[in-house]
């Protein structure tokens, strides 16, 4: 097996998430058709460990262009890791689904909707509270670049606007196909003009002066070239997307078994495409770097606004598969709530502890939801 050699940290990290890939696949299709509840959690908390371990291997490597890169360049990159990964966990079990069932509905239709709602609520609620927390606790005030902030929030509500609280009020909670490819256009040219603004124009709005200033990208934690660990990062990609097709069914039939809500599925690709990142980022706020762990997370959830949209729907279209996007009023208020909370918490450029139990207070509000039912 091949090895990465860390320069910097000592370490050696092998590829043996492939491999525990491989006998998991092979593992689920051979098992994966039992209707015993016991044996199916086994089934699934293996297939999410070989999961976990090779998007683990995908940020990993991602990582190493990051640090090669520097902000925002390598914030952008992981950002971009997570969108992959996103489109392809929805398109893998998408595809495992027939299409509209014996009641007339696609039972993948609110797939897309329910994970970047579980998405967002996971990331800006979940992960940043809790970052917020413990760097408000090991340092009691840290720092982030308000105009960063206030680029990535204006850019997406919008998004949120268009995507997940206009379809509620349009007739069957969705578009018309003509205006999902509006939609999904406005939303690719969103990011792209974003992406001229984060990373030729107005770089500056996404570095704070004191955490980058002595950080050396040229110390690169491998010995090996880009394109061998952009070639194990595809490889490590195309894991995840196997091993969740063949997960997909006996996924569907522990859920049905326990009675679990559906929605409950778009938080779990949501867990999986961003825990990597996620632990990553509070990495970051652990050692003082509170922008870098900000414009991975606010990053993240622009990217896969941005480009999980237009990809889904041209899938979409392809398939025939139904598309779902409007959200509950719950949700929808929950939403608006979260942002208001977002102008609150960084309008100073400082925060503390109060700011991360806030947003972990809106967090707690949304697995109540979640998990109470209907």
């Amino acid at each position: 097996m091949s090895e990465v050699v860390s320069e910097k940290r000592g370490t050696r990290h092998k590829e043996y998430a492939l491999l525990l890939a491989i006998i998991v696949i092979a593992f689920d299709l051979f098992f994966g058709s039992t209707k015993s509840t016991p044996f199916l959690i086994l089934i699934n908390l293996i297939s999410l460990v070989a999961i976990l371990y090779s998007a683990f291997s995908v940020v990993r490597h991602a990582d190493i262009f990051a640090h090669r890169l520097g902000e925002p360049y390598g914030s952008l990159i992981l950002s971009l890791s997570v969108v992959i990964l996103e489109v392809s966990l929805i398109t893998a079990v998408m595809s495992s689904s027939p299409g509209v069932g014996e009641n007339g509905v696609d039972p993948y239709a609110t797939l897309m909707r329910d994970t970047l709602y579980s998405l967002i609520m996971l990331v800006i609620s979940g992960f940043v509270g809790i970052s917020l927390l413990l760097g408000g606790r090991k340092f009691k005030t840290q720092h982030v670049n308000l105009g960063g902030v206030t680029q990535y929030t204006t850019a997406i509500i919008p998004l949120v606007l268009v995507v997940l609280i206009l379809p509620s009020f349009m007739p069957g909670g969705t578009f018309s196909k003509g205006q999902l490819i509006v939609v999904a256009f406005l939303s690719a040219v969103l990011y792209a003009v974003f992406l001229v603004i984060q990373t030729r124009t107005h770089q500056s709005l996404f570095i704070y002066d004191h955490e980058d200033q002595d950080e050396n990208h040229e110390g690169i934690p491998s010995p090996h070239s880009n394109l061998w660990h952009g070639i194990w990062l595809v490889i490590h990609l195309i894991s995840v997307v196997a091993i969740t097709k063949v997960d997909s069914a006996p996924l569907e039939s522990l859920l049905d078994n326990l009675n679990a809500p559906k929605a409950l599925t778009g938080l779990i690709v949501a867990i999986l495409i961003f825990a990597p990142e996620g632990l990553g980022a509070m990495r970051a706020v652990l050692n003082n770097k509170l922008q870098r762990a900000v414009n991975m997370y606010f990053g993240s959830v622009l990217a896969t606004i941005s480009l999980t949209v237009p990809a889904v729907v041209i899938i979409s279209l392809l398939t025939g598969h139904q598309i779902i996007l409007g959200l509950p009023i719950t949700d929808v208020v929950l939403l608006a709530g979260l942002f208001v909370l977002c102008q609150a918490t960084f309008d100073s450029g400082r925060t503390n502890k109060v700011d991360g139990v806030a947003h972990l207070v809106i967090f707690g509000a949304f697995l109540m939801l979640l998990l109470g039912g209907e």
